[in-house]
């Protein structure tokens, strides 16, 4: 087996480059050729992951967190590539839902004997993504946990810029498929869960070529604030400011432009129409 082995030194606080050369060595060790490339900047491994998708090899394995797998499927060649993942981020909420083990040894397996299954993939204006977008109160939240948090590793990230940015935070007019309301946020899942298992959109299938949106509507701070531990069993839609559905796409529009961000990178703002790509990826699980 051909494997091109890409990995974003920052990923994961710097886990991905400590674990890289783990890596390789499982990976030979079970047999595959392996070729490793590190990224030098977001761009770079896009342009990697593209064109080693079109090369001749077996699987392009990406080793990092669900950010560096968000810039590897830009520009994937979905007909002719094969994606794997060596989960080392800070979330590794893909990884949770696909069943790709969060260490090493376990994620090279994978790589070497998984499944090979037909995803979807989310389009956000034309910008791909696989995990969950959010805009407005999550999306503020994803912007403070990668510009400001410097000090706290693994799914607490999320959590403390929870409570950094609730303080402060005033809902948002928005339209969504034209019809116009106040809300917190509103998430948009290819999958189930973001943020290290928050499960937002708990009834999200990764293949049935749908999407599912959680709406929060305006509530108050501290509503939210109470609301938002439910989210990780996925009770909060019960709540009466809650609203969820599914489609094929969603359309929302906002008074004031509002950062769009999903699988925890930034990359489109409103106005932003969601859908499902024609296309599936074929990734190993």
């Amino acid at each position: 087996m051909r494997l091109r082995l890409l990995y974003n030194p920052a990923a994961g606080r710097g886990r991905a480059k400590a674990h890289v050369r783990e890596a390789e060595e499982i990976l030979r060790a079970g047999g595959a050729s392996v070729e490793t490339q590190a990224s030098a900047s977001p761009e770079d491994m896009t342009r990697l992951a593209a064109e080693s998708s079109r090369g001749d090899y077996d699987r392009v394995v990406v080793c990092g967190g669900d950010g560096t797998l968000n810039l590897a499927v830009r520009d994937f060649d979905l007909e002719r590539g094969t994606l794997a993942l060596i989960p080392l981020g800070s979330g590794d909420d893909f990884a949770r839902v696909t069943g790709v083990p969060r260490n090493v040894r376990g994620a090279c397996e994978v790589v070497l004997r998984g499944t090979i299954r037909d995803v979807d993939v989310a389009i956000a204006n034309d910008r791909r993504y696989l995990g969950v977008a959010g805009l407005g109160f999550d999306s503020e939240v994803a912007r403070y946990a990668n510009e400001e948090v410097k000090h706290v590793r693994g799914s607490l990230v999320y959590l403390y810029a929870i409570f950094r940015v609730l303080p402060r935070f005033e809902p948002h007019r928005v339209r969504i498929d034209g019809k116009e309301t106040d809300i917190m946020f509103a998430a948009i899942g290819n999958t189930r869960q973001y943020g290290g298992g928050i499960r937002i959109t708990p009834n999200a299938q990764i293949d049935d070529g749908l999407l599912d949106i959680t709406i929060v509507n305006k509530t108050s701070r501290l509503q939210l604030l109470k609301t938002l531990p439910r989210a990780y069993t996925g009770a909060h839609v019960k709540s009466r400011f809650v609203e969820t559905r599914r489609a094929r796409e969603f359309a929302i529009e906002s008074e004031r432009e509002l950062e769009v961000y999903a699988d925890g990178e930034k990359i489109t703002t409103t106005p932003v129409k969601f859908a499902i790509a024609e296309k599936k990826l074929r990734f190993v699980a």
